[in-house]
């Protein structure tokens, strides 16, 4: 009888152990939100997913946009206040992230923005509408997002 209880609540130890356990991984490519100062606020953006070459283990994520300023300039825009600080935030790291850049887009012209090891960047003193390109690469694939930014 003794046995038959221990042999009952060791299995019910078990299955709780194995139920609190299981993680749940989400292997999508992930949402890319960037923070940024607007006069005495500090907001969030959600960038719009461009291109995207990602592969999940049970799936394939591939969307090719040939043209990310046009994509870029239909997104709502944003005002940020030039010179300040940026930051990128994922909504889940469920890969090995290898790389972030950061640009701006104007006329065509390219300026790239360095991105430190806590994802912050610095956002150009130039005033003017931008279109902002964030890549990143993880093991997974590669992401292109965009944004519509106006510096003053």
């Amino acid at each position: 009888m003794i046995r038959s209880i221990f042999s009952i609540v060791s299995l019910c130890c078990i299955f709780l152990l194995t139920a609190c356990i299981g993680e749940d991984y989400d292997f999508t490519p992930p949402t890319m939100t960037v923070w940024y100062h607007h006069l005495n606020d500090y907001d969030s953006y959600e960038l719009k997913e461009a291109s995207v070459n990602w592969e999940g283990p049970n799936e394939e994520y591939k969307k090719t946009v040939v043209d990310f300023q046009s994509l870029g300039i239909e997104q709502n825009q944003i005002k940020v206040n030039a010179g300040s600080e940026g930051n990128l935030e994922l909504e889940h790291s469920d890969f090995q992230l290898e790389e972030f850049q950061v640009s701006l887009w104007q006329n065509n012209e390219e300026i790239e923005l360095p991105v430190n090891k806590s994802s912050g960047f610095q956002f150009p003193d130039s005033k003017g509408n931008y279109i902002l390109e964030v890549n990143l690469s993880s093991d997974m694939g590669d992401v292109q997002y965009v944004g519509n930014i106006d510096l003053n």
